[in-house]
């Protein structure tokens, strides 16, 4: 009674209005009715909170966990992928540890680069989100093959694209008994929900049967802050085993003004508040015996951007292909470089974005996500993935030798 009670009330805090829910208008962007989902969360008007009253939300969701925590006993361990659409990693060092701390806290509490690699073919938004769920390529036999980069059209999925079923993620975790999740800040997401749904999922082969629907909750706002609010009253809720949260603010500000990195500009702002939400999260986390210590986050791009356009679509040049990779959480080493924890499978490629099939060892990419996910959980590697097939990207160091 007093957890409900306590959702009401954080929903109040927000000013959305119950319980008339519908999709909202936003300040940022144009209001287009999106294409549905049956497994949509009845989503509040999108009303970009003020920052006292956005913080007061945060700090009663949290205060849930803590009750919750009295109770409950601890959880399944729990890994949150979180793409920064747009984010340059160079952004992020102009910005420094005081310009964004909560990126620098990844940096200093976990392992990571910012030299890693998008596709080697793509720079764009879906092609590469679908690599991080997939750990495929793009192109050729072994790729996923999604190309589009827009809302799809009714009846288009990644499967028929395909003309075979692309295992995710979403299914390792799922078949195996875990909560899944997908927070979007883009319609275009929607294709993970309508191709791993109830109708379009592949049975359950893995012990007890799950069902078909791979991922148990699908959220879209296009406004960051309140998706942020939704996310930490799920979690408060029932944690995810494995979640993903999409964070278009440095997209959005590239497009509008282009990816200038200077300070002050519509980039770099956005780029602060990124670092502002994950802030958050990290103390979501830190606030709940449920996640505290039982948690890992794994954040990473879909591109970058160059800073005299407005666009990331052409794939041979470096400020579009250079993303940054973090790893953070339990069982990660602290102060770790990727490459340095990596030096039999992994190679730093200096300026270059080496093909799939190059001979050479492979940089990380944010194709290696998945099955670090899934690696992180104690689970077997996607089916058909090529990108960290073997769940050979550590994070961790070697135990010492006896």
């Amino acid at each position: 009674m007093l957890f409900s009670l306590g959702i009401v009330a954080l929903l109040r805090t927000t000013k959305y209005l119950l319980p008339e829910f519908s999709h909202g208008v936003g300040k940022e962007f144009p209001y287009r009715p999106p294409l549905q989902s049956s497994r949509n969360l009845p989503i509040p008007p999108a009303i970009v909170p003020n920052r006292n009253r956005f913080l007061s939300s945060i700090a009663a969701a949290v205060f849930l966990l803590w009750l919750s925590d009295l109770q409950s006993p601890a959880g399944p361990e729990h890994v949150i992928l979180i793409s920064c659409d747009g984010l340059r990693p160079d952004a992020v060092e102009l910005l420094g540890a005081k310009g964004a701390p909560h990126f620098y806290r990844l940096i200093t509490e976990g392992s990571y680069t910012h030299n890693a690699r998008t596709d080697a073919d793509y720079t764009i938004t879906l092609p590469n989100h679908t690599c991080m769920i997939t750990g495929r390529g793009v192109k050729g036999g072994p790729g996923h093959g999604w190309v589009s980069n827009s809302t799809p059209k009714i009846g288009e999925l990644l499967h028929r694209n395909k003309k075979a079923y692309l295992q995710s993620a979403f299914d390792v975790v799922h078949d195996h008994g875990l909560r899944t999740a997908l927070f979007a800040s883009k319609k275009k997401f929607v294709l993970y929900d309508l191709s791993y749904n109830e109708r379009n999922g592949q049975a359950d082969t893995e012990g007890a049967d799950n069902g078909r629907d791979k991922i148990n909750i699908y959220q879209l706002d296009e406004l960051t802050d309140p998706l942020i609010i939704k996310f930490v009253m799920a979690m408060s809720r029932e944690p995810f085993g494995f979640s993903m949260l999409h964070l278009r603010d440095c997209d959005s500000a590239g497009h509008g003004s282009g990816w200038d990195i200077a300070n002050g500009t519509p980039y770099i702002n956005a780029v602060v508040k990124v670092d502002r939400l994950i802030g958050h999260l990290l103390t979501l986390i830190e606030a709940s015996p449920r996640l505290k210590d039982k948690t890992a986050m794994i954040v990473t791009a879909d591109h970058g951007g160059r800073l005299s356009t407005k666009t990331h679509t052409k794939a041979d040049e470096a400020k579009n292909y250079t993303i940054p990779f973090y790893v953070w959480g339990a069982g990660v080493h602290a102060g770790g470089d990727l490459y340095a924890l990596n030096p039999g499978t992994r190679a730093d490629p200096g300026e270059a974005n080496p093909p799939h099939n190059a001979k050479s060892l492979p940089p990380v990419r944010n194709g290696d996500a998945g099955n670090l996910a899934t690696f992180l959980l104690g689970l077997p590697p996607i089916k058909g993935s090529t990108i960290n097939g073997k769940q050979n990207l550590k994070v961790a160091m070697p135990p010492p030798a006896k």
